[in-house]
């Protein structure tokens, strides 16, 4: 959603609407199609690769993903996804870039003022991850200079984001591109469900002695259970 919205320049389109006009060309202008698009997920871990799936139907030029080990070959067949292994020639081939990866020493500011001038010019950047993989002041440069088209997510470093945080604010030079909202997917009504039945079963396994999923264990009997902190 949060990569259509900014394609799609909603959000100028929908205040527009607010204000009682009907100026289509200036929200068309900078209005764009996904189909076509190159769009790449940093991270395509259980949630990158979901990512992945649900863009299959937009008929998207081409899927890339960035990460440090290759996804299975069916895996990577089932969403016709092609890594890049190099992070800058990665983002250098982009439409849309979105970020999926876990936050640890290894990813903490890796969208970098360096990093993002390897962007291509006018990409669109969605971060539904964590806010401190990005570099704040330089994802806001890089907004207002127009090197972004757009930045989107619900993540901020910090949180709650203070009232003068830049992601408030920030817009490309067409007055757009800022698609960000408070940290609330993880709490929708049906999200929270969710949590009370996964804390419910693994809470369950535990008084019984049974196995737990594969999914929820991070550290087992004695090792990290995942690579996906930076244990690697």
């Amino acid at each position: 959603m949060s990569i259509l919205i900014l394609v799609r320049n909603f959000v100028p389109a929908h205040e527009m609407i607010e204000r009682g006009d009907w100026e289509v060309s200036q929200v068309a202008r900078n209005a764009f199609d996904l189909e076509g698009k190159v769009v790449g997920t940093i991270g395509a871990g259980r949630i990158g690769y979901r990512v992945l799936q649900r863009l299959l139907p937009f008929d998207c030029k081409e899927l890339l993903y960035y990460d440090y080990a290759p996804l299975p070959p069916d895996a990577a067949k089932a969403v016709k996804a092609r890594r890049v292994a190099d992070l800058k020639e990665f983002v250098s081939q982009c439409d849309v870039v979105t970020i999926n990866c876990p936050l640890h020493e290894g990813t903490k500011g890796l969208v970098s003022e360096e990093l993002l001038k390897h962007f291509k010019k006018g990409a669109w950047l969605v971060n539904t991850a964590r806010g401190a993989i990005c570099d704040k002041d330089a994802v806001a440069a890089a907004l207002k200079s127009g090197q972004l088209s757009g930045y989107s997510g619900d993540v901020w470093h910090i949180q709650p984001a203070p009232k003068d945080h830049e992601w408030r604010t920030m817009k490309n030079p067409l007055g757009g591109g800022n698609g960000m909202v408070p940290h609330y997917s993880g709490t929708t009504l049906d999200a929270q469900a969710r949590y009370a039945n996964g804390t419910k079963s693994i809470l369950e396994n535990y008084l019984e002695n049974k196995p737990q999923e594969p999914q929820n264990i991070i550290v087992g009997l004695g090792k990290y259970e995942t690579l996906a902190y930076g244990q690697r």
